[in-house]
Parts: C-alpha cells; structure tokens; sequence
C-alpha cells in the first residue's frame, strides 16, 4: 500500500471501526487470505480476533481504503471498487466497502456495484458487526436493500421487475397490444395479484371467488380451463357482488382492465411472470417502473404531470419527517397528490422511524393506516393511484380526496386553515388558467399555479408545522416575485433551499426546480423575516444520468450526502442566533467547496454553505437561489415584464414580415 494510505488508514479509519464497536483486534491490514490469493485486502473484518486460526473463516467485511483526498467516483475510488468487488468475492462476501478514509464511506453490492441501502437509506457510515452480518446475509446478487431496524418489507427488485417488464412487452407484441396500451393490462393484473395476496392474510371477500392464488392449477396446466375466461369471471366478482359496499377494493375498479386480445396462452404466460412477486406491503414504485418502460413520448408527458420520481420523494420524505420519532396525533398532507410518491414514502418513513425506536405496535399500525394520511388531488385518475399506491405500501389510502386545492377550503374532507403537521408536495407550475381568483391570494397578483400553490400550503400547515415543497427558479429569483418572497419569509422560516440537478424530473420536464424546507411562524412571531441563516445544498448529481435517458449511475450521487448532513446542518442553523459559538465552531462540517472531480466537469463554488439573511435583501430583491449564494452565477436584473414586452415587439415584428410574403 501506498505510504499515504497506510497513514490514513492508521490515523483515521481504524478510530472509525473503533467507534462502531468493533475492536482493532477483529482487524487485519493490507494482508491476503486464503480464498483472495494474492490479492491483498486493506482491511478485514472478522467476528474473531486477528491472533486465532478462525479468523479468516469469521471475516464478515472488506474495506477498500483510499487517501483522504479521494472523491467519491474518481479514478481511486473506482479502482477501489473494481479491487473490493472482486477480493469480496473470491472470499466469499457478498458486498464490499470503500472509503477514502475520513470523510466518504459506501456499502457496494460485490456482484452488481450498486450502493446498499437499509432501511431505505443509503449507507454512508461504518457499522456495528451485527450490522455488518445482516449485510451480507441479505445482499445477493439482485438484492442491495437491506432490512434492519425498519418493518418496511423489501422492496421488489426493480432490476428484476423491469426484467419481467420486457419479458410482458415481447409477449403483449405477440398478442397485438400496442406499447401505451400495455400500461392498464399491466397495472390491472399486480391489482388482482395484490388483491389475492392481501385476502390471504384476511379475507374480506365473498369465499366464492377464485382469487390469484386460486387460478395457479389453471396456468401450471394442474386443472383444464381457460385463464383468460376465469379473470373475467375473478373481476366481475370482485366489483359486482352483493357486498360490493363494503368492499375495500372499490377504488380500484377503474383501474381495472382486462384486455380481449391476448388469448389463453398468453394469460398463463403473463400469470407466470408476475407470480414470481409479493407486492403488498412492498415499498415498490408501481407506476414509475410500468410507465417508463411501456409508455410513449406523448404518455410519458403526461405522466410527468402527476409524478414525482421516488428516489427523490424518498429523502424529501425523510428529512421532513426526521423528528417524529414518537407516535402521536398527526395528519400529513399533499395537496398535489398525482400517483402518491409523497405519502407513501412519508409512510414508510414514519413506520421506519417509529420501529427504530421500538414504538411501531398494532396501535401504531391502525393509526398510520386510518387517521395519518390526507391528499388531495383535481384529476379522479390520480386519486386512483395514490389510494392504490398507499394500499401497496401498507395503506392510509381512506383520506384520499378528489378536490381542487386551490379553489377554496372544503371542511367535508378535510382540508382546511390550519389543518397539517406536514406538507409536502410537488405542485403543478406554470400559468394558471383554473376557477381559483386571484384576489383570494395575498403573496401574488400573479396567475401561477406554484405561487397559489405555496401560499395555500403554507395557509393548510399548523402554526410550528413543517412543509416541503418543490418550486421553480422563478419563484425564488425574479425581480418581479420579490413581493411573494417577501410575504413567504415573512409567514415561515426557510430551514433549507435544496437545488435540484435540472434532469431530476426528465424526460417529462426540464425545468430548474427546488425543494424549501420550511416552518411555518407561530402568530405571534409572524410579519417578521427570520434572522437565522438558510442552509443550501446544491445536487448537481442525483444518482442517475444528467440526460434524458435518466439511466442509474454509480458514482453520481449527491443524495446521500444531504441526508448524511441535513439533520445537524438545520439545528445549527436554527440556533445560530442562540448558541452563536457553536455555530461558528461546527459550520465548517457543513460547508464544502465542490471537488476536484466536479471542476473538471465544469462546476465552481460551494456544493453546500449556510447564506445569512444579511445575504438576502432588498439590494438583491431578496434572491433565494441556491445558485447566486453558492456558486459564479450571473444574476440578470431584467424583469418579467420586461422580457414580455420584448417577446411580443419580436413576435409582431415576425408576423409582419410574414405577411409582406
């Protein structure tokens, strides 16, 4: 091993396997083992102590250490990855760690290279030896998500789905069916397996019915009939039964759709790949997955409407969520529902945290599934979705309401001034041309949907309750919305600006968006701007190709690092005021310059720093883009009136010279 290497690994990683519990005795370094050859591993991790004869039979991880300089997916660091992935192996390990020492660790899966999550989240600390032996035991080569402390089931494989998803498209071209119209087939036939498999555990239908799981003898050839005949029976059962009042699954009706053209064999083939999966309780991304894969450019722009990508909902999710540790009486809303991403990510964050600190119970379950989750949503095909959605990651589809959030208050479902201890939503943006009025708003006189939309947010939110929103550039930069600005800061605290990369929603849109985490002010503390200082974190990658081809990568990925550092960076700025010497002791852990891979590609400032208020004024029309404060940015004092102006000069002046032709 490189000199430089050995002392970092001296000097700062054995401290850190120390401080996870594990003695340096249980350590070897820069040593072969049998099973490696000559391949030296630069450190191992055994349940024995390094003097025995068992250890090498004990070892439980590999660590692939680099110098404190290296970055995550720069040259060092992948060719630690390509020297873990095959050392781990050829021990007999199914997963491996890099680190640079210090500062940077990831868990990789040794087959694939993907990064480990547990409990929905990425790892990016050591861990305790019982950790270590749950990630292996776990780990396989289409598994990287581990369960620990969580009762969140294991997500279906996405790999593995969209692998059965190409398998479904070869046979619905066999059968006729056209590639956006394989997208309701598909959906309709994991409804009728979840249904069976959700009756398995209670049933609540009429026993006459011959579920999923009752059909298995027909499309293992065990029993004579027709597949295709016996669904359609299954469905006009399920929807047209005496007890269709009761029936839990109502909602799903139209939802449901059969297609006429497959025949038999095609049933049993279809039945067939999608046996294989348990979807109930999985925290799986139905749509998105089924979506991507089938649906045209012009289905894809629709669907982006109403979607938001999961592994951006699911740390949004998270951070919002992060103190609510302890049950109790809580409602969390997304006025922009579309499919559901926010609340059943919120879902299982609340389920992950509450079973961390042993407090998930059968009360606690009945509660989450019954009482927790409002959404609300214009479109009736959205609603559909959620209430399927949340059904599928556990539940708490019951107050899921089709209602326009922005025209009026609507005490029957529950949405009110307020109401919530949470929002968080990704609401529709661009001009408005809905019933709401204008002047039933107060931060704009601007017709946009993102600026009704945040003010009615904040309005819904709980004095002293938290929001999440995603809202574009516009809204925090132009001139012209410094009075909306001005009114936001005025009724909340703004925590945290997140920047997000411009493909995060690609192919469906291209537009610059933002996450504000946000408090909104107690009464008495309203009309006043906060004092306290914004935390800003720019994602430049977000874990999946900058393109529109969003294809997963393995060495861009900001995401885990915000969340690593979320948490402490907003305490520290929320009592920056109040404990003024910890703050100017601990901010430099939470600043950071971009590195030496991201210039290289172009990228300059800071990836993440605090900006005070002093920062943002009325000199700057009270600019809250992540971009000014952190990075070279040019900002272009033209307003938006002007640059309407300019645009109808050009347009009339086209259209002139058009007509001389």
């Amino acid at each position: 091993m490189k000199k430089e290497e050995t002392n970092d690994i001296l000097k700062h990683l054995i401290p850190a396997i120390e401080d996870t519990g594990i003695s340096k005795e249980f350590c070897k370094i820069d040593v072969t083992t049998n099973k490696s050859g000559l391949k030296r591993g630069d450190v191992w991790i055994s349940t024995e102590k390094e003097t025995t004869s068992n250890f090498e039979r004990n070892i439980i991880g590999l660590i692939e250490a680099k110098h404190q300089n290296a970055t995550i997916g720069d040259v060092d660091w992948r060719d630690a990855m390509d020297q873990g992935s095959e050392k781990a192996l050829d021990q007999g390990l199914n997963y491996y760690i890099v680190t640079n020492c210090k500062s940077s660790f990831r868990f990789y899966n040794a087959y694939t290279d993907e990064e480990i999550k547990i409990d929905g989240k990425v790892l990016t600390k050591l861990v305790s030896t019982d950790v270590l032996q749950k990630i292996n035991s776990q780990v396989t080569n289409d598994n990287s998500y581990v369960v620990h402390e969580s009762q969140v089931s294991k997500p279906v494989s996405q790999n593995k789905f969209r692998n059965s998803l190409k398998k479904l498209a070869n046979i619905y071209r066999s059968a006729g069916i056209k590639k956006d119209n394989r997208i309701d087939p598909t959906i309709s036939f994991v409804v009728l397996k979840y249904i069976s498999e959700k009756e398995e555990e209670k049933r609540t239908l009429d026993r006459r019915i011959d579920l999923w799981d009752d059909l298995r003898p027909l499309a293992e050839g065990e029993e004579r009939g027709d597949l295709k005949v016996e669904f359609k029976k299954m469905m006009d059962m399920i929807w047209k039964t005496k007890t269709y009042k009761d029936n839990i699954y109502s909602d799903f009706e139209n939802l449901i759709v059969v297609p006429d053209k497959p025949k038999n064999d095609h049933y049993i083939k279809i039945y067939k790949e999608l046996d294989k999966y348990h979807f109930h309780g999985a925290n799986f991304d139905l749509f998105g997955a089924i979506y991507e894969n089938f649906a045209s450019k012009t289905k894809k722009k629709e669907f982006g409407e109403f979607y938001t990508r999961r592994h951006i909902t699911g740390p949004i999710a998270r951070l919002l969520l992060r103190n609510e540790n302890t049950p109790r009486d809580l409602k969390v809303c997304d006025p922009a529902c579309g499919s559901g991403g926010f609340l059943t990510e919120a879902f299982s964050s609340l389920v992950t945290n509450y079973s961390i600190t042993g407090k998930y119970n059968n009360e606690v379950e009945y509660t989450l599934k019954n009482d927790v989750f409002w959404g609300y949503d214009n479109n009736d095909k959205s609603i559909a979705r959620t209430k399927l959605n949340m059904f599928l990651v556990g539940d708490g589809h019951l107050h899921i309401y089709e209602n326009d959030s922005l025209t009026g208050w609507n005490s029957d479902i529950g949405f009110k001034e307020n109401e919530f201890d949470y929002i968080m939503a990704n609401p529709p943006m661009g001009r408005y041309k809905g019933g709401a009025k204008k002047g039933d708003f107060d931060f704009t006189n601007k017709s946009r949907y993102e600026l009704f939309f945040l003010e009615k947010i904040v309005r819904a939110t709980k004095p002293g309750g938290e929001i999440a929103v995603i809202i574009n550039d516009g809204a925090l930069e132009t001139p012209t919305r410094e009075n909306f600005r001005k009114m936001l800061l005025e009724s909340c605290n703004i925590h945290s600006i997140v920047s997000l990369t411009e493909f995060a929603f690609a192919p469906y849109t291209k537009e610059k968006t933002y996450v504000l985490f946000m408090q909104k002010k107690q009464e008495s503390k309203s009309g006043v701007i906060q004092d306290t200082p914004i935390w800003h974190f720019i994602v430049d990658y977000d874990g999946y190709a900058n393109s529109n081809k969003r294809f997963q990568t393995k060495y861009h990925d900001d995401l885990p690092e915000l969340e690593e550092k979320f948490g402490e960076a907003v305490d520290l700025a929320q009592n920056a005021l109040r404990k003024p010497n910890k703050f100017k002791t601990n901010k430099d852990k939470f600043e950071k310059e971009v590195n030496k891979r991201e210039k290289e590609e172009g990228l300059n400032g800071m990836k993440y720093a605090f900006v005070d208020m002093d920062d943002v004024n009325e000199n700057n029309f009270h600019n809250l883009l992540s971009e000014y404060h952190l990075r070279n940015y040019e900002f272009d004092e033209i307003s938006v009136e002007e640059l309407e102006r300019d645009v109808e000069k050009l347009t009339k002046k086209a259209k002139d010279i058009f007509h001389d032709f």
